[in-house]
C-alpha cells in the first residue's frame, strides 16, 4: 500500500484532530517520488504548505508498513531536541484510533505492535552512527548550520544493510553560502532531469527533488490568503519574505533598516532632552580606531512610545584616539542631570569603565555582545523601527550610522552587525542596546516624582515649602514631557 493509500485509510484526522485530505499536487508528487527508489527525497515548498505535516504522515506509513523498521526524526540546532515532525507523529496517533490502536507513545520513541519505532533525536550526532534506520526526516534542512549538525545529517545517511532505506528533507529555502547541505542538494537537483511539466520535480542521481515557488494550498490563496501575505510583506524584511514565502535563496546579508523606515520615524519638532529625563543608556566603547558612543532613550507617557533621548559619539583621529574619561565623565553627568533606570556596556570593551563607574556608585549592566544578544538587539530595534514605535529626533550622524549596519538573518532572527565596510555604527549599537534595556529592565517607581520646570524631584528629597511650592507652581503638563526641549 502506497503512502497515499494508506493516508487516506487510516490518517482520517491531521495533527489538531480535524478532518484533511492531500492536495493534488501532493498526490502528484508522492506519486512520482515514490515510483522508484531514491536515495534522497527532497521536499521543498514556502513556508505553511504542510511539508511538517507530510512528513510525519510519510514516517508512521513506514512504520506501520514495514515491520522492525527504525525511523528517525532529526532535530535541527534551533530544536535541540524533539523535532516538529516527531511532534507532528504523536499527534496524528493522539487523534486517530486506527494508529493509537498499534502504537505507544513515549517520551522520545514511538513504539509499533510490529516491532517498527519511530525515535526522535537531537543535534547532537555522537552516539547515531551505526543504525539500522529505513528512514531518517531532516526537517529545514537549512538551519542545520553548526558542525555537530552536519555531522549528525552525514552519519545518518542510507545503511547499505537496509534495503530501501532513504533520507527524506522538508524544508525552505536558506541563505546563499550559509550551510552548504542543502544547498548542494538544491544545485544538484537542478542539473537533473525535470520529472514532470507543470510540477517542479527533478530526478538526479539518486536524488528526487520537488522544490516549488507557488502557493497551492487553500489557506494560501483566496481573500484570507492575500491579507496574511500583504501583512507578513509589512512586517518582514525583504529578504525574509522572499525566503519564507516565496521559497528563494537569498543572502543573509543586507541592509538592515532603510532610510525610508528610519525617515519615517523621525520627529522633527523634537530635539535631545537637556535634562530630568527617565532615561535608558547604551554604551559602545570603540578601541583605537572605532568610534565610540552613547545613546538614551525613555518612554514617552502620552504615546507609550520609546523616544530618542539624547546621544555623543566620540571620534578619534590618528594621534588621539577616544580618552576613556571623557566617555566616564559624560555617564556621570547624564546621572546628574537625568533619572537613569539602566546602563547596558559590553564588559569586553568596557570592563575598566564599568569597574570605574562602579567605584563611584553607578552601576552598568553587562551586556556582551554574543551572538544571541546581538540577535536581540538587531531584533529589538528593527521591529521597533518598523512597527513605529520608536520616535527619534533629527540627527544626521545618528541617521548614518543606523544606516550603515548591516543585518544577518539567522534562524534565531536578525543580528545587527557591521559587516565588512568601515563604515561605523558605534551609535546604531549603543541604540540598540538601550532599547533593550528599555524593554526589559523594569521602571523605577514614579509615584513620587514630581515634574517640575526642566528638573525631576521626588518627594523623598525632603524640599522645604519655599521651594516646593515654587516647583509645583512650575509644574506643566505632562503630556508636554516629549515636545521639544521639554522632558
Amino acid at each position: 500500500m502506497n503512502v497515499i493509500q494508506f493516508a487516506d485509510d487510516n490518517i482520517k484526522l491531521n495533527e489538531k484532530g480535524k478532518p484533511w485530505t492531500w492536495s493534488q499536487h501532493q498526490r502528484d508528487v508522492l506519486e512520482l517520488a515514490y515510483q522508484r527508489h531514491y536515495s534522497i527525497r527532497l521536499w521543498s515548498e514556502v513556508k505553511k504548505s504542510g511539508k511538517t505535516f507530510l512528513a510525519a504522515v510519510i514516517a508512521v506509513w513506514e512504520a506501520i508498513t514495514n515491520a522492525d523498521a527504525e525511523i528517525i526524526c532529526a532535530a535541527n540546532d534551533q530544536e535541540q531536541a524533539l523535532s516538529r515532525v516527531f511532534q507532528t507523529c504523536c499527534q496524528l496517533i493522539k487523534y486517530n484510533r486506527e494508529l493509537s490502536a498499534s502504537a505507544t507513545v513515549q517520551a522520545s520513541q514511538i513504539k509499533f505492535t510490529n516491532g517498527s519505532v519511530i525515535r526522535a533525536v537531537s543535534s547532537d550526532y555522537k552516539g547515531q552512527a551505526g543504525g539500522r534506520q529505513r528512514l531518517t526526516i531532516f526537517d529545514e534542512l537549512w538551519a542545520y548550520d553548526s558542525e555537530r549538525a552536519t555531522r549528525l545529517f552525514e552519519e545518518m545517511t542510507p545503511p547499505p544493510t537496509e534495503e530501501g532505506a532513504y533520507l527524506l528533507i522538508v524544508s525552505y529555502a536558506g541563505f546563499t553560502g550559509e550551510g552548504e547541505l542543502l544547498e548542494n542538494l538544491y544545485n544538484r537537483g537542478l542539473k537533473g532531469r525535470r520529472a514532470h511539466k507543470s510540477l517542479e520535480c527533478y530526478r538526479a542521481q539518486g536524488l528526487f527533488m520537488f522544490w516549488s515557488h507557488k502557493r497551492r494550498q487553500p489557506w494560501q490563496l483566496g481573500p484570507e490568503g492575500k491579507a496574511y501575505y500583504a501583512e507578513q510583506a509589512r512586517i518582514l524584511r525583504a529578504g525574509t519574505y522572499a525566503r519564507l514565502h516565496k521559497n528563494e535563496w537569498v543572502s543573509a546579508e543586507s541592509a538592515f533598516i532603510s532610510a525610508d523606515q528610519w525617515d519615517a520615524i523621525v520627529d522633527p519638532t523634537l530635539s535631545p532632552s537637556l535634562q530630568g529625563s527617565s532615561v535608558y543608556v547604551g554604551v559602545d566603547l570603540g578601541v583605537k580606531s572605532d568610534s565610540s558612543a552613547v545613546v538614551a532613550v525613555g518612554w514617552s507617557r502620552t504615546t507609550k512610545q520609546l523616544v530618542t533621548a539624547f546621544h555623543r559619539i566620540w571620534r578619534p583621529t590618528k594621534n588621539s584616539p577616544v580618552m576613556l574619561d571623557e566617555v566616564k565623565l559624560y555617564i556621570r553627568e547624564i546621572h546628574r542631570l537625568h533619572r537613569v533606570n539602566g546602563v547596558f556596556a559590553d564588559p569586553s570593551q568596557c570592563f575598566l569603565l564599568i569597574q570605574q563607574l562602579q567605584q563611584i556608585g553607578i552601576k552598568v549592566q553587562e551586556f556582551p555582545q554574543t551572538v544571541s544578544n546581538t540577535t536581540k538587539m538587531g531584533e529589538t530595534l528593527f521591529s521597533l523601527v518598523r512597527d513605529k514605535n520608536l520616535i527619534a529626533y533629527k540627527s544626521p550622524e545618528l541617521r548614518e550610522h543606523v544606516l550603515n549596519a548591516v543585518g544577518i538573518e539567522t534562524a534565531s532572527g536578525v543580528r545587527m552587525v557591521k559587516g565588512k565596510t568601515s563604515k561605523k555604527i558605534d551609535a546604531a549599537i549603543a541604540l540598540s542596546m538601550a532599547c533593550v534595556a528599555a524593554v526589559q529592565v523594569p521602571v523605577l517607581d514614579t509615584s513620587q516624582i514630581i515634574l517640575c520646570g526642566e528638573r525631576t524631584m521626588s518627594r523623598n528629597f525632603g524640599l522645604d515649602d519655599d521651594e516646593g511650592g515654587s516647583a509645583i507652581n512650575r509644574m506643566w503638563d505632562s503630556g508636554e514631557l516629549f515636545r521639544k526641549n521639554r522632558w
